[in-house]
């Protein structure tokens, strides 16, 4: 059990008890803050519902959550669907919302997540490589300090002007 619900379960049954809320204060040593926040609740719902109330708290009623209707997600998923390369932060001039209410819209209620590819280097595409292209090479023969897998731009001319050296001079060497 977290020791929020137990705070909380042992302030409303102090209430219930007839304690004041200065007593469980000073008994407890619960924050002034805390204490007095669920004796209003207590009285609240004392009034209301003939002194029944859950240690539980409350969901609050956000903001987000009232903006995120049914239609909301419907226009935003309409959006999406036209052009998926528009940013959040458009999106959300568009629907005249805030951008992280678009964001949790996105995520939470259209369960849509960013995929990041794997390297090149996974075994699984290297074998696929391996078997389906015949002028593939292995990781192990790309040439060293080449960013972009172009063997001309680094390594090639190098190899090809130092053979070419050694050949040409053992030609015409006088």
């Amino acid at each position: 059990m977290s020791s929020e619900l137990e705070r909380r379960t042992a302030i409303i049954v102090a209430l219930r008890c007839g304690r004041a809320p200065k007593e469980i204060i000073d008994f407890f040593k619960f924050p002034k803050a805390t204490v007095y926040s669920i004796a209003k609740s207590f009285k609240e719902s004392e009034d209301i519902e003939e002194g029944f109330l859950t240690p539980e708290r409350k969901t609050p009623d956000r903001s987000q959550v009232r903006k995120r209707s049914a239609d909301f997600i419907d226009r935003l998923q309409t959006m999406i669907n036209d052009d998926p390369s528009v940013p959040i932060s458009t999106l959300a001039e568009r629907l005249n919302v805030h951008r992280t209410t678009v964001l949790h819209a996105i995520h939470e209620d259209l369960r849509c997540n960013s995929y990041v590819l794997r390297a090149h280097t996974s075994n699984l595409v290297q074998n696929w490589c391996l078997e389906n292209l015949d002028m593939f090479w292995s990781k192990e023969f790309w040439p060293p300090s080449s960013p972009d897998l172009n063997p001309c731009d680094y390594y090639l001319w190098g190899v090809l002007e130092g053979t070419l050296t050694s050949v040409l001079t053992t030609l015409w060497t006088p």
